[in-house]
């Protein structure tokens, strides 16, 4: 009996340690991925790959962040730009669930490189060719998840005149629309651009002082 005990705790910690590294089922979204890349125009791969991908910022870092601790499985990290290229591609979704699922990945975001970096860059590709609809979403959230939003939207570690450019666009386009979320979008704006560094090279700062 003591045995079966051990047994049953052993496998649960290795269960509760697999999930800490993947919080998602990484075999049925690798599974939608391959299967997605055999017919990329099939409404029902689109769909099942979307609804395997990760539904929020958490969900989506605890599964494609880099880790150096030793034996960490990297596949996931190492497939990241792909997968998110795969989800832009996902042309069959409907607007705003599509805007709805890249607000609930970019609420709670920290900007790095790689797979927060990904992200990014999808988001502001998605902005570019659909912002009344993202801009619409956003203005049904609370205003505290707003203002995370914007806070990883504009979070650029240089200055950047494209993003300068990008964000008098949006501010003149919406202001009389959205006035509130405008200011929030401009404090936003004014903090996080040029005002960040990657939260890895923040961590690793702060550890040496």
């Amino acid at each position: 009996m003591k045995q079966i005990l051990l047994t049953l705790l052993v496998a649960v910690f290795f269960t509760t340690a697999r999930a800490q590294y993947f919080p998602i089922d990484t075999a049925r979204l690798n599974n939608a991925y391959e299967a997605l890349l055999l017919n990329p125009q099939s409404y029902d791969r689109q769909m099942e790959f979307f609804e395997a991908f990760p539904n929020n910022w958490y969900e989506y870092y605890g599964t494609y962040r880099y880790c150096d601790k030793k034996d960490y499985d990297l596949s996931m990290y190492d497939i990241a730009s792909e997968h998110v290229r795969a989800l832009e591609n996902c042309t069959v979704i409907n607007d705003t669930l599509f805007s709805n699922r890249l607000i609930a990945l970019s609420v709670g975001a920290t900007i790095d490189a790689d797979a927060p970096n990904y992200l990014l860059m999808l988001l502001h590709s998605f902005m570019n060719r659909k912002s009344d609809v993202l801009v619409y979403s956003l203005s049904k959230i609370a205003k505290g998840h707003q203002m995370q939003f914007w806070q990883f939207y504009w979070s650029c570690i240089t200055d950047s005149d494209d993003k300068r450019g990008e964000f008098k666009k949006l501010y003149l386009k919406y202001r009389k629309k959205y006035p509130e979320m405008m200011k929030r979008m401009a404090v936003a704006f004014e903090n996080f651009h040029n005002g960040v560094d990657f939260i890895s090279t923040f961590n690793n700062v702060m550890k040496g002082r």
